[in-house]
């Protein structure tokens, strides 16, 4: 009886058995959704392809068997998500113990890693979606505007990829470990039509463009906080073996308190609360970068 009814509920073409891969996916991170419905489609439509002459419903009952129901796979990949999920959960409960245990969270430092190397990848992104953008308009008369257009676009799907790898590994976010599936358009000026409808085609030229004044402000107020800290920690110690007054206050008149042994103190506790604030503030971004980071890259 129970052979039956899951026989009337298995799918029969591969739009059917997407959909209810992602049904049973619901509420799992957007990235993996991606991944999962693309490792599927690529599987069954080749499968497809290869035994063109049976009806489709045949082949799809045929690789539901070997590769599993979408109940069955949504709960393989689930599972192996779990080990990612705990460990990002670890670092979460290690960042609430206290101010001073930011410094035992590798967000902090992946965040402040990632806010070091945004502004020269932020340029490198602006000038190829500029160029890129500007070239596809000028060629669109010409014949080689087509092919160009489609690398192009081809190249900002691959740069989300690659930028979404970065955010993972740096920030921690789950992020696509792979392109979506094209597999049902064929055609050069069908697949073009498609990637310009595609949102995330869009999304992620504004992404790119955007990374420029955000990588801008990223790598400002990390070199400046890290400077100031770490001059008012150093500071007193070069002042005291080079014998000279290295740290200068305007006419505030701070000069001369800090050159005493409390200013001193003073000074290197600053400097060293001035550090954990920074690394909060990494911690922060990491959280609100990687979240902008998955609306705009993540197909959904």
């Amino acid at each position: 009886m129970s052979q039956s009814i899951a026989a009337q509920h298995a799918p029969r073409t591969v739009d059917e058995y997407l959909r209810l891969l992602r049904a049973a996916l619901e509420g799992a991170p957007p990235a993996l959704i991606q991944d999962a419905l693309g490792d599927a489609e690529d599987y069954l439509r080749e499968e497809v392809a290869l035994d063109a002459y049976k009806p489709e419903s045949e082949v799809v009952a045929r690789v539901t068997r070997a590769f599993g129901r979408p109940e069955e796979v949504a709960a393989e990949y689930r599972a192996v998500e779990q080990r990612f999920e705990r460990r990002q959960h670890a670092g979460e409960r290690t960042g609430r113990r206290g101010f001073f245990a930011v410094a035992l969270d590798p967000r902090a430092y992946g965040g402040l890693l990632y806010a070091l190397v945004a502004l020269p990848v932020g340029i490198l992104y602006f000038v190829w979606v500029v160029v890129g953008l500007s070239l596809s308009a000028g060629l669109a008369i010409l014949v080689i505007g087509v092919p160009f257009t489609l690398l192009f676009i081809a190249s900002v799907r691959v740069i989300a990829l690659l930028e979404g790898r970065i955010v993972e590994l740096l920030l921690g976010k789950r992020m696509p470990r792979r392109l979506p599936s094209d597999e049902t358009v064929k055609g050069l000026w069908p697949r073009i039509g498609a990637m310009l409808r595609d949102r995330r085609t869009w999304s992620t030229m504004f992404y790119m463009i955007l990374q420029l004044p955000l990588g801008v402000a990223y790598f400002t107020i990390t070199v400046t906080g890290l400077a100031l800290s770490l001059s008012l920690v150093a500071g007193p110690f070069a002042e005291a073996i080079l014998d000279r007054n290295l740290i200068q206050f305007g006419n505030t008149g701070l000069d001369r308190f800090s050159s005493t042994p409390l200013g001193m103190g003073v000074m290197m506790a600053v400097g060293f609360v001035l550090f954990f604030l920074v690394l909060h503030l990494m911690r922060g971004l990491t959280i609100l970068h990687a979240r902008y980071a998955e609306a705009t890259l993540v197909k959904t």
